[in-house]
């Protein structure tokens, strides 16, 4: 593994999800995660572009399987390193911001928030909950209109966006 993908399995791990990108939901929530991570400041080095799911990060694919490859056979350099204090602290927050859905909810909360978080930041559309939904529904996504709302307040409260 490079830095850069133990940077990622140590953020996994800190974050208390298992690592795999076995199935699609797996490798939604290592694509939101690590959005999510780095609006929070933590510097993992990914580029996000938006796609179908909300952002993207090709690189961020090609790492999570290489990470999964190296699990798989035996090796996981990231034992060996620790996040430092301020990076910790950052994915701790996000761990707060995500809570405890259940399961099979994770993928579609974390798409929310990673999606809501990418459409302010990029200015594509502004901190309101309805310019959002609107957006969000262009692009075919099914969310409520509370759901963005409470989206729009959570990542202002974990200090992902400005409040509106």
């Amino acid at each position: 593994m490079d830095r850069q993908q133990i940077g990622v399995k140590l953020t996994i791990d800190a974050l208390g999800l298992p690592f795999s990108v076995d199935q699609f939901k797996d490798r939604l929530i290592l694509q939101k995660v690590v959005y999510l991570v780095q609006a929070a400041g933590a510097q993992l080095g990914y580029q996000f572009h938006w796609y179908l799911r909300g952002p993207y990060s090709p690189l961020l694919a090609r790492d999570g399987f290489g990470i999964a490859a190296e699990i798989a056979n035996g090796e996981d350099e990231s034992k060996q390193w620790h996040l430092s204090p301020q990076s910790a602290k950052r994915i701790a927050n996000v761990k707060r911001l995500i809570g405890k859905p259940e399961q099979e909810e994770l993928p579609k909360r974390l798409e929310l928030l990673a999606s809501v978080h990418f459409l302010v930041d990029e200015g594509r559309v502004p901190p309101d909950p309805h310019a959002i939904d609107k957006r969000l529904r262009l692009f075919g996504k099914d969310y409520t209109p509370e759901q963005v709302k409470a989206a729009l307040r959570e990542l202002s409260r974990h200090g992902l966006i400005a409040s509106s």
